[in-house]
C-alpha cells in the first residue's frame, strides 16, 4: 500500500479561495453573536419559545378558599312520602317515609366565589297540608306549602 498524498496536483478542479472560506467563517461568527445578543437581552417576563411557559417559571393556580355552609332542610305537615334533597358535592339523598316535622342539618364547603344549589321535594302522605323550608347559615331562602291529596312540594335555590 502507497501513501496516498492530501492534495493531488495532477487532479484539476475547483480550488477554495482563502478568501471565500474566510467569508463563510465570518458569517458564522456574525450569526452566532447576533442569536446570543438576543437571547442575553430577552425580558424576565417573556414566554420561552420551547416550553410555552414564562421565563419565570410556570404558572401555577392557586386554589380559591373554600367557605363552610350550614344548611337545614325542613318540612312540616301531616307526613311526607318520597323526601328527595341534594348534599354537599352535589349528591342525592332520599327517604321513602318520614313522619313530620322533619329536618336535617348539613354542613359542606363550597370555593368563596362558587355557587351552591340547595333542593327539597316531598310529597304529602295524606289530605293535610306540607311546608317545606331551606335555611342557609341561619337565613330562609326557600320556602313553600302545598295542600291536598298527594300533593308535591319544592323548595329549591342556588346561592352565589
Amino acid at each position: 500500500m502507497g501513501i496516498v498524498p492530501a492534495v493531488d496536483p495532477t487532479r484539476k478542479g475547483r480550488r477554495h479561495h482563502s478568501g471565500s472560506i474566510a467569508l463563510i467563517a465570518g458569517l458564522g461568527v456574525l450569526l452566532a453573536v447576533g442569536l446570543t445578543v438576543l437571547t442575553a437581552h430577552k425580558p424576565d417576563t417573556a414566554p420561552s419559545a420551547l416550553t410555552g411557559t414564562p421565563a419565570g417559571g410556570p404558572f401555577v393556580a392557586q386554589p380559591e378558599p373554600l367557605v363552610t355552609h350550614t344548611v337545614s332542610y325542613q318540612l312540616t305537615g301531616d307526613g311526607a312520602l318520597n323526601i328527595t334533597y341534594v348534599t354537599a358535592n352535589s349528591d342525592i339523598a332520599q327517604l321513602m317515609l318520614a313522619s313530620t316535622p322533619w329536618s336535617v342539618t348539613l354542613s359542606w364547603q363550597t370555593p368563596e366565589h362558587g355557587s351552591s344549589f340547595y333542593s327539597l321535594t316531598a310529597q304529602d302522605a295524606g289530605q293535610g297540608t306540607l311546608n317545606c323550608r331551606i335555611v342557609v347559615d341561619g337565613a330562609v331562602v326557600s320556602e313553600r306549602l302545598v295542600s291536598g291529596p298527594n300533593a308535591v312540594v319544592r323548595c329549591s335555590k342556588t346561592l352565589s
